[in-house]
């Protein structure tokens, strides 16, 4: 089960880098899976996951700032690509590299 767990986390994951929208959904939902035992190996990784999750709960705080900021556009994806994506997605690969 965890494995079917695993992929359709970092399926979904790697699909929210799409845009803000996205983005702060997964952040969202992936908050409590450092929970879920059978997603870990150790306990350690566990630890590594809270506090590579919140890294992602960094970027998501300051790009939805921006955005709010900004008036809340439809379509925002040329800042979300220039500012934020290849953060999100660096820590995003961290994240989901702690998943057993």
């Amino acid at each position: 089960m965890a494995t079917n767990k695993k992929n359709t986390i970092y399926e979904y994951g790697i699909n929210s880098l799409s845009d803000i929208a996205s983005f702060a959904r997964f952040v969202n939902y992936s908050e409590k899976l450092f929970q879920l035992d059978e997603l870990f190996e150790s306990v350690e990784d566990k630890k590594n996951y809270e506090q590579t999750w919140f890294e992602l709960e960094i970027i998501n705080a300051l790009a939805l700032s921006q955005w709010e900021t900004e008036g809340r556009p439809t379509d925002w994806s040329n800042q979300w690509n220039l500012t934020y994506k290849r953060d999100a997605a660096d820590v995003m690969s961290k994240l989901l590299h702690l998943l057993k």
